[in-house]
């Protein structure tokens, strides 16, 4: 016989080897092995090129480049046992180049079979991700995605090979929930994984196979091809602050603003700001890069109020002496008297309508107070102005921005969220001064006090802010003022008390970030609403789940039944009311609408506090009904949203946003934030793991008052599958009251990744109608942006914003 291999590419992290037959032999009369140097067997499948196209045909050999040093292929005739009868052997070297020349030669024939076990459907099974997230905490790469497989395999499964083709322990593989889908035409089985592997450079291969003759699917993770799937699929939120990504698409910005001309940002009235720098040994470079920084402020009504409190240090003074603009005052200090007092001083000179408060060492964007002008002007009965930030680091690089939160006073209450560059109206600062005993934290303290005064902050989102990161700033370190986080402890639970919270405070384990709990009042009676249908198994899980965990008591348990059609669910219902006196099932008749049967199931309940809860849920924290009903008794509060796990230990929900539309053309619409990460990964500046105020949560465990139910009249039914929670939220929100997420209440929510679901027919146009009336009846979220996460949420390229 005659079969060659000549031609050859790789293509993310596979190998595609073209064997050719001559005279009459035929490639199906064949069967390909694949073996390591080691005799090793690594996963190959084939595939064949029946027509000639582009010079290519033959029998296309796939095979993943592990780390063996080299990859012999051998052929076996079929029919006659082990009967070897042609084999080849090609080193790692030989296919690197084999590849490159081929590319060059004949791109097209090239691309022929690059991908081919991507393209075929027929027979195969294919490992499409999702998701992929580095998690240097934890040193691991998680993996999603979906096995997608003939209806006809069976029994599914995966496992993971190391660089030399065996089998490896240190990756942990789990595979969810299965659902039908139809590709083209045919149906499919997609089954969603989880893969973690580690990240430790090596080279990986999952492998997904049956018990059938299907041809396996694998994705390879060597070095290159796992950077290039990173590229694509690290759905990270707020991209733009990896890296140094920020610095490159903030230099386009800085080469705008120095076009800026002060003529185009007149005012012809505007408030007089007073902006307060305590100066403490500051080095010269640093003071004249600050001073500068508001000299070169396109809005002029401003004065520069310089509080020096180390007169002895020679070239800060001669620094000062240079200082000729008029609109600068200089205080100089006997003694250093601490931070607090060091700013009161200047405070006490300033004559502005607002307070600026400026670190001696940081920077303003060129156009910071023209942005705090324009918003007094608009909107006269603001008390506070702040931005977004970034940092400067030691080589000049601008990094890690911090795109905040509008005014959220729950996320107050675990840290000092707003920082920089907060502007105060003096009236509030003159009841306010600043506080010694919490030197170190006293902005902190500052700010707690003044939110029990009002709450007409206004955030400025944009980045104007630079704070300066040196070896004895906390920028740098947080370690660097260890005595200032515990100022901050004692600054909240002085808050707490002040407001007369039934609330503690505690250390969280991450500087200058707290753990705020709040108790529960009284004994109320909760009840938790589940829909159910079928699922008898789904439902005992999550009863049993919160009949033996939940220390919380007194609740009630409604179970809507919903059409169900299988015996064990109506022998699950009798053995269920007759185990806990606290479970009743109520029955709804008519079509399917989810919004109607909540409703319907309210009509039931006898609890204060109403908990909508899926069935497909199960507890972990056995505080979390007690934690959620502690955020909602307080009167600001009327919604309360747990924190979601898929069963994988990833992050199904940690609260809702909306995605910011440039334009009418774009879609938009509410997403779950921080999904897929780790369930301990702290998230976009430490929001995965604070409760904290948002637009929305889930409705798959969500906690209402019931007066605010009754008054809203439950669930919107026109919404009958999909944002019938986004809407409830959004209309709570409009009555004046919170949208709390508790990162505290953690529960399982077993929902599957596959894509299976509302995909097709009347699901799909009843989802995309809904959608539609979401939009029309909140067109403001959709081009607002979301007042509580930044429209960079979802954005690499900060230039459009």
């Amino acid at each position: 016989m005659s079969i060659s291999i000549r031609k050859m590419c790789r293509g993310q992290g596979t190998a595609y080897m073209l064997a050719e037959f001559s005279g009459n032999d035929c490639p199906m009369d064949f069967r390909f092995v694949a073996k390591d140097e080691r005799e090793t067997q690594l996963p190959l499948e084939t595939y064949e090129l029946e027509e000639e196209e582009y010079g290519v045909k033959g029998l296309v050999l796939a095979t993943p480049l592990l780390d063996t040093k080299k990859v012999i292929v051998n052929a076996y005739a079929k029919g006659v046992d082990d009967k070897l009868v042609w084999h080849r052997s090609f080193t790692r070297e030989h296919i690197k180049w084999a590849s490159r020349l081929f590319y060059k030669a004949d791109w097209m024939a090239a691309h022929q079979l690059r991908d081919i076990d991507r393209l075929t459907f027929s027979n195969q099974i294919h490992v499409k991700p999702l998701y992929i997230h580095r998690e240097p905490r934890l040193k691991q790469i998680i993996v999603k995605g979906i096995i997608c497989s003939p209806t006809s395999a069976s029994s599914v499964f995966a496992r993971v090979l190391g660089a030399d083709g065996k089998p490896v322990d240190e990756a942990v593989t789990i595979l969810a929930g299965s659902s039908e889908v139809d590709s083209d035409g045919m149906r499919r089985t997609e089954t969603s994984f989880t893969l973690r592997l580690p990240d430790n450079q090596k080279t990986y291969c999952l492998v997904a196979a049956d018990d059938s003759d299907c041809r396996s699917g694998f994705l390879c993770f060597d070095h290159d091809s796992l950077e290039y799937l990173l590229s694509f699929y690290d759905r990270v939120q707020y991209p733009i602050a990896e890296g140094t990504r920020w610095d490159a698409a903030f230099r386009d910005v800085i080469k705008k603003r120095r076009l800026v001309s002060a003529q185009d940002y007149a005012f012809s009235e505007g408030p007089l700001f007073s902006i307060v720098v305590p100066l403490y040994n500051t080095p010269a470079e640093l003071f004249h890069d600050m001073v500068k920084s508001v000299l070169d402020q396109v809005y002029t009504k401003w004065e520069l109020i310089l509080v020096n409190s180390t007169p002895d240090n020679e070239a800060l003074s001669k620094a000062l002496s240079t200082l000729s603009d008029q609109r600068i005052k200089i205080v100089t200090l006997a003694d250093n008297l601490g931070i607090s007092e060091n700013t009161n001083k200047g405070i006490d000179a300033a004559s502005g309508d607002f307070i600026v408060f400026f670190d001696h060492d940081d920077t303003l964007d060129k156009l910071a107070l023209a942005k705090y002008a324009k918003v007094v002007c608009e909107n006269p009965t603001v008390d506070a102005v702040y931005c977004d930030e970034d940092y400067l680091n030691e080589d000049g690089l601008y990094v890690g921005p911090h795109f905040k939160s509008a005014f959220n006073i729950d996320l107050l209450r675990a840290h000092n969220y707003i920082t920089h560059l907060l502007a105060v109206r003096t009236s509030y600062v003159r009841k306010l001064p600043l506080r010694k005993e919490f030197d170190g934290a006293q902005d902190y303290d500052f700010l707690l006090r003044l939110s029990e005064l009002t709450t007409n902050f206004y955030h400025v989102p944009e980045v104007l802010y630079h704070w300066r990161m040196s070896d004895t700033s906390t920028a740098k370190s947080a370690g660097n003022k260890s005595y200032a986080d515990t100022a901050g402890l004692k600054a909240l639970r002085e808050h707490l008390a002040r407001c007369g919270l039934n609330a503690t405070a505690e250390p969280s384990g991450i500087s200058f970030v707290y753990k705020t709990s709040y108790g529960v009042s009284g004994n109320p009676l909760v009840s938790i609403i589940i829909p159910n249908k079928d699922s008898a198994g789904i439902l005992e899980r999550c009863i049993d789940s919160i009949e033996g965990k939940t220390t919380y008591r007194n609740f009630e348990i409604i179970v809507i039944e919903n059409n169900s059609r299988e015996d064990k669910t109506f022998s699950y219902y009798e053995e269920v009311q007759s185990r806990f006196e606290n479970v009743k099932v109520v029955y709804w008749k008519d079509a399917f609408n989810y919004s109607a049967i909540n409703n319907f199931g309210y009509a039931s309940c006898s609890g204060d506090y109403i908990v909508l809860l899926n069935n497909d849920t199960e507890v972990i924290d056995a505080n979390w009904l007690g934690s959620m009903l502690g955020f909602c008794q307080r009167e600001d509060v009327g919604v309360v949203g747990a924190k979601l796990l898929y069963p994988d230990d990833t992050i199904q929900h940690a609260g809702v946003a909306m995605i910011h539309c440039d334009g009418p053309e774009e879609m938009g619409g509410p997403i779950h934030v921080f999904g897929n990460l780790d369930r301990d990964n702290p998230g976009y500046f430490n929001r995965a793991i604070l409760s904290q105020d948002l637009s929305m949560v889930t409705g798959a465990c969500l906690m209402t008052k019931r007066r605010i139910f009754d008054e809203l009249g439950g669930l919107n039914e026109a919404y009958s599958v999909a944002y019938n929670d986004v809407d409830y939220c959004l209309r709570v929100r409009r009555e004046g009251f919170l949208v709390v997420y508790d990162a505290d209440a953690l529960l399982y929510h077993y929902e599957s990744l596959s894509r299976g679901a509302d995909r097709t027919g009347a699901k799909r146009n009843r989802f995309a109608s809904e959608q539609g009336r979401l939009r029309l009846e909140w067109p403001e979220y959709y081009f607002d942006a979301d007042d509580y996460h930044s429209r960079m949420m979802t954005k690499s390229n900060y230039w459009r914003q």
